[in-house]
Formats: structure tokens, sequence, C-alpha cells
């Protein structure tokens, strides 16, 4: 019998380089610590580390900030772990003849799957009907080891997105974001993110200690054949990090010899099949994911959470990931709040002013997923009286980095296009290129901007070395992307025009760049408008 409390199914890297493959308990512990996963995909290691975050706020929550200290400085023992995680062991079991991990209790009948359609990116039912499987195709998985299922069980569960009538989406929506702080070692980014016993117990009913009440599968399903829901108030906070929306259960009765499609190990109980049925958790109501951001939408009663997007993470999430954003109404992850807010001040000995916030997640478009996306970014520590204003001047640059990117790509649309209405294509390259090259200066910038308002210096030079920054980028993008070097092909006058145009949008005497950097405003300061519709001759020479 495989338990996944017990018995090592989780591969891990130590300091010194070493691999191995550990059982949750002995997170801690040896001669050089653990310090990251290594499973055999990125989304299974996003999905694990959530396992463990869920495990171990189920079993040991801090009881106040003194205990988080405490356990951050002195991480518990491998004994000490094992004994506290095993009043949950027994369910645990991934196989066996009682109830199985992530597994519906009494599935007797179901729609037989392959394995491979556990895994979220694989071709659905209907894609392999039209046969239009092209770039993922069809029997590249067909056996896979039990840890690999186990992983894959769990993220499937964790991101479930939507499956057909009636097959429910994870708790948090389908492809959720997840956002978490990062620490040195394995334990240091597992304990970072959880929360005070006090802090978990309010996002569900703690008054709900049955197994199933905290691990669904424990128990018969709570069934949604007719829309029945499932709140927060029915059920223990830890099912937010044990939800189980789908209903599977793993043919174990079948096992196969050879090697693991995913990870390489030979075994002699591959996995093969699944069945799946309809109507399982209806997860509705006000849930709230700690490890995930949320805003508020203005029609709706409850927040939303925040979901993966098809151009990636950078620095221009950095509202709503890091810190608050006003206008959409978006806020951090209470794990990232709390961190940020309680717990950062006491470890910058130890850990320095920056620690790395770790942001992932599928994005998806109803039942097909469109692409994974994971990124790190740095959390700085900005001293209490100081911070409001900082992350003001933040939000600033931000807003002028938003401001540059429009008018680049605008610009350049009309060198290519001038004003034809009918010219598709958004040039997304160009977007994406513009926040990948100046990620690097943003985040120089803000470590400087630290600095120099902790010493109370004035900051409009670092505004304007930032706008700077942006403008050299905007007309570096320019030049590739508006054929300016093409003279024979392109418009020469359209092309100087929209330059020109460009260099006035960016320009720090632009009413716009002005008021979002709040630069002030010299004597001979006019608006700095665009004058690529009047009429002039503009020499190409």
């Amino acid at each position: 019998m495989v338990n996944l409390i017990d018995d090592p199914w989780i591969s891990v890297v130590r300091r010194d380089g070493t691999r191995e493959t550990i059982a949750p308990w002995e997170i801690t512990g040896g001669t050089e610590p653990v310090i990251r996963l290594d499973a055999p995909r990125p989304d299974f290691n996003g999905a694990l580390v959530q396992f463990l975050i869920g495990l171990v706020q189920t079993a040991i929550p801090p009881g106040d900030n003194r205990d988080w200290r405490r356990k951050f400085k002195t991480p518990p023992p491998p004994h000490e772990l094992k004994n506290a995680f095993a009043p949950y062991a027994h369910a645990f079991n991934f196989d066996g003849e009682g109830p199985r991990f992530m597994q519906d209790y009494d599935l007797n009948e179901g729609v037989e799957s392959s394995v491979d359609r556990m895994l979220m990116e694989m071709p659905g039912e209907q894609t392999l009907k039209l046969n239009t499987d092209h770039f993922l195709k069809r029997g590249t998985v067909n056996h896979i080891c039990r840890s690999c299922c186990a992983m894959a069980l769990f993220t499937l569960q964790t991101n479930a997105p939507s499956g057909g009538r009636g097959h429910r989406t994870s708790l948090r929506g389908g492809g959720p974001l997840t956002t978490l702080v990062m620490g040195t070692t394995l334990w240091e980014t597992v304990w970072l993110n959880v929360l005070p016993r006090d802090q978990f117990e309010i996002l569900g009913n703690a008054a709900k200690t049955a197994d199933p009440d905290r691990f669904p599968w424990m128990g018969p399903t709570r069934t949604s054949t007719r829309n029945e829901v499932t709140a927060p108030t029915d059920v223990h906070p830890a099912q937010i990090f044990f939800s189980m929306p789908r209903r599977i259960r793993v043919d174990l009765d079948h096992p196969e010899s050879g090697r693991c499609d995913i990870c390489g190990c030979a075994s002699e109980t591959l996995v093969s099949k699944y069945s799946t049925k309809d109507g399982g958790v209806n997860y509705k109501g006000a849930w709230k994911h700690p490890l995930t951001p949320y805003y508020q939408p203005k029609n709706a009663e409850e927040p939303l959470p925040k979901h993966g997007q098809a151009d990636g993470i950078a620095y221009r999430n950095w509202l709503g990931l890091v810190q608050n954003d006003t206008e959409s109404r978006t806020q951090p992850a209470l794990a990232v709040q709390v961190f940020r807010n309680e717990r950062q001040r006491n470890l910058t000995d130890y850990l320095g002013y920056s620690a790395p916030l770790w942001a992932f997640g599928y994005k998806t478009d109803n039942m097909k997923v469109i692409c994974w996306n994971e990124s790190t970014m740095p959390l700085l520590h900005v001293g209490e009286a100081v911070r409001e204003q900082y992350e003001g001047v933040v939000t600033a640059l931000l807003k002028t980095a938003d401001l540059v990117a429009v008018s680049t790509r605008s610009c350049i649309r009309k060198a290519l296009f001038g004003d034809r209405k009918d010219a598709g294509g958004n040039i997304p390259e160009v977007d994406s290129r513009f926040w990948q090259d100046t990620e690097s200066e943003f985040y120089a910038v803000l470590e400087a901007l630290r600095e120099a308002m902790e010493r109370g210096e004035d900051t409009t030079a670092l505004k304007l070395q930032w706008l700077s920054s942006l403008s050299r980028e905007a007309e570096e993008l320019f030049k590739v992307y508006s054929q300016a070097d093409l003279i024979g092909v392109a418009d020469p006058r359209r092309i100087a025009l929209s330059q020109r145009m460009l260099r006035n949008y960016t320009s720090p005497r632009n009413k716009k760049i002005r008021d979002a950097l709040d630069l002030p405003r010299g004597p001979d300061d006019g608006d700095a408008k665009p004058r690529g519709t009047r009429k002039r001759s503009v020499s190409t020479r």
C-alpha cells in the first residue's frame, strides 16, 4: 500500500545538489537541507508545494507569531513532523480497499478514460474525435507510476478547469493563480506560507472536524447533480488545500510493468486508466484561498480569485500580487499580506531586504489549457514610516510604464498601417518585449527608491531615470518593428511622423506622463502634444 505521508514519493534537491526522493516528514533534517522540489513537471512542483503547505497548515499551525518565528529559525526535526502528521496518515492512502487520496469514496460506475487525460494540457474528447490534436498528441503518455499519478491527480483537483456539463472546476475556478513567499530551504518556503491558527480557521468552519470535512475523499461525496453547493461554512478550512471537485477513481486493479511515461522510472504497478463521473463537489460562496490574490468586481457580492494570463507573469502584475491595486480592487494573497505586514520586518537580518515571490498557474479557456506560466519577483521590505508613500510612487512607475507601452504599440501600428482601421493584429511581441526588457531596471529603481525614501531624499531623479529607460526601450522597439530600416518598402514620411509622436508621448513634458509621475512643472513647460497630424514636409534623408 502506498501512503503519501509515510512513504517517500516527493523528489527534492539538497543544497549540495544531491537529488533524492523523500516522504513529507523528511523535508527538514539531513546534513544538507532540502532547498527545492524536483518533480518531473513544473505544474507538479506547484501542486506539491501547495500539498506540503496544506499538510503543515493542517497538522501544526502556529499559535501566534512568536510560535511561528521559533519554528522558522529552528525547524522541527523529521521525527517531530512524522509524529505531527501521524494522526492524518490514514487519510493519505493512495491505494488499498478503503478511502483513497483524492479519489471518489464510492464511485462504482463512470466513464473510463486513459490516464493521460488526467494531465491538464492533454487533448480532450472533442479534440480527439475531430482528430485535431496537432501539437499535443494522443498516445504520448500511456502508463505512469503511482507517485506521478498522485501528483497528476492532486494537480488536476487543485487547478481543475471546466470539464463539460457537471464536471466541476477547482475551488478557485479553472487555472487559479498561486503566489507564495520563497525561503532559502523547502521548509522555509512551506512555513513562510502557513498562517497563524486563528487567521486560517476563519476561512472555513473549524467546528467541522470529521475526516470528510477536512479530506472529502474520506466519506461519501457531496455531489452536485442538482447543483447543490459547498460553501466555507459547510466544511473545515483544511479543505481549501484538499478540495476535490472531480469524481475520479484510479484503476489500480490492473497494474502493468514497464517505465513511467512521465518520470521514466521502472515500475511493476503502472497505472493506465481511471474512471470519472460528473456531479462532484461544487465549491461556491465566499471561499478565500490563502495563496491566491482576489479582486472585487463591481457587480459581484464576493471577491473572485485571480487567474493566469496568456501573456505571462511579469512586473506589470506587481499591483495585486505584491501590493494592493485600488483601480482593479485587487488584493495580494493572504499569505503574502501576512508576510509583508507581520513577518518580513523580523526577518531582514536573515532573508535580507528582499524575499522572492513565486507566482505560477495555468491559463485556461473553458476546457482548454492555453499555457503554464511561472515567475519570481522580489518582495522588498520598506519601513513602515515611508511604506504608503513608497507604494504610491511604485504605482506611479507602473502606470507610466503602461502609458509608454501603449504609446509604443500605437505608434508602431501607425508607422506600419497609418490610419487604416482594417489592419488586424495586436503585435503582442511588442508588449512582451517591452515588459521583459525593462524588468531588471524596474527592480533596480525600486531598490534605489526604497533607500532614497528611507533617507528622506527627493525621488524626482529616480522617476526621470525610470522614464528615460522606458523611452529608450520604446525607441528600440520602434526601430525593430516599424520597418524603419526598410525604406524601399516602407513609408518613410509616415514612419518619421510616428516616431516623432512616440517621442512626444514619452516626453517628461507630456501631461499624462507628468501627471502619472507627479513631476514638478517648470516655468517653460507646456503640454507636449503629438504633432504627427500637422501637415508639414519631413525629410527622410
